[in-house]
């Protein structure tokens, strides 16, 4: 790993994980190479816990709210002026309208004003607290996804740089590149199991034309291997001498349409560069 990408790496790890300085050290051997993630999946465990105390904090706030709407509406119902709330300001109320009954010995209990003002409250509670709850299971898969994603990003691109691609020699379009790539690997879910990662496919794990499965590795050589061309002994030797009469003209692509075509025609990544700049993908900021 060279300097810039050590400078890169740690420039992210500290503003999306706020690593400190001092403990980016723990990411690399004795060689300089990067070896060890742990410190990055512990502050990403730190981040997605605070999420879930958040969304948890949020849940009950609504439940809180939840519960004051139906005791306004109550009030206002019964004409109960009073500060009472919760289960106090139900009793009340149900004193009140039992007291309102002939004093006999029937019991009060089977009053349909009392049935009614029971089967409301459990009513508006149990409402209420499924539709919480629902929220509340939302909000923790998103994150659960997130996090998933989070870590299949940082493996995507370790990946990347295994396979050696060759990239523009500009740092800026280099980068624009590895943006590009890594969004259509997150086009797709994944599932984590045992440190690894199941590329899925509505829902189902990826499968070849032979109904055999595609590994996590395999998964990112194919999307890989539509941006980039890799590195060998061939092309390093006659790095300065490729071909670039295949180039295109620079006029502007109609539609999408064209821009598929031509890219997947493009036989180096400087000539794919240019077509994604003429069609506006990539752009001077």
């Amino acid at each position: 790993m060279t300097d810039s990408e050590k400078k890169k790496l740690e420039g992210f790890l500290a503003k999306a994980l706020n690593i400190a300085t001092e403990d980016m050290d723990s990411l690399y051997n004795e060689s300089g190479e990067l070896s060890d993630l742990s410190i990055a999946e512990k502050a990403d465990a730190a981040r997605i816990k605070k999420l879930k105390d958040d969304a948890a904090s949020q849940y009950k706030r609504g439940l809180k709210e939840g519960a004051s709407k139906v005791e306004t509406e109550l009030k206002d119902k019964y004409e109960i002026d009073s500060d009472l709330i919760g289960v106090e300001l139900f009793s009340h109320i149900l004193e009140t309208e039992i007291g309102k009954v002939s004093n006999d010995n029937k019991d009060i209990t089977a009053h349909p004003e009392y049935v009614k003002l029971k089967l409301e409250q459990d009513k508006a509670l149990k409402a209420k607290d499924k539709e919480w709850q629902k929220k509340l299971d939302e909000a923790e898969a998103g994150f659960r996804k997130q996090a998933v994603l989070s870590k299949v990003k940082d493996r995507a691109l370790a990946a990347l740089e295994g396979l050696k691609p060759i990239l523009p020699e500009d740092s800026r379009k280099a980068a624009k590149w590895k943006a590009m790539f890594v969004n259509e690997v997150l086009k797709f879910d994944y599932q984590e199991a045992d440190d690894n990662f199941i590329p899925l496919k509505d829902g189902k794990p990826r499968e070849d034309d032979h109904a055999k499965l595609i590994n996590f590795d395999d998964h990112i050589r194919e999307i890989a291997s539509d941006f980039f061309e890799f590195e060998t002994a061939e092309r390093r030797s006659s790095a300065g001498n490729r071909d670039t009469s295949n180039t295109p003209p620079d006029k502007p692509i109609k539609d999408k349409e064209e821009f598929v075509k031509l890219s997947a025609e493009a036989k180096t990544p400087e000539e794919r560069i240019k077509i994604a700049e003429r069609f506006g993908v990539l752009t001077n900021k």
